[in-house]
């Protein structure tokens, strides 16, 4: 796959705080900055989709199964 560079226009401000952020994620470059940012993103969006009733289910007992066999 090959690789394109696009330049993208953000404000001042937003760049002060991708600096920051390059800092907090020890990353090298504001693409890899906004990459990070993006896959938390999708890590967080998936875990509220997918694991919506952790913590609130119990694990079953013996005397959850159904008896079949009497």
């Amino acid at each position: 796959m090959a690789v394109a560079n696009t330049s993208v226009r953000v404000s001042r401000q937003t760049l002060i705080e991708l600096e920051r952020l390059k800092e907090v994620f020890h990353t090298c470059s504001a693409d890899a900055t906004i990459r990070k940012l993006v896959r938390e993103r999708r890590s967080r969006a998936l875990h509220r989709m997918l694991g919506s009733g952790q913590g609130s289910l119990s694990n079953f007992t013996e005397e959850d199964r159904l008896a079949t066999h009497d």
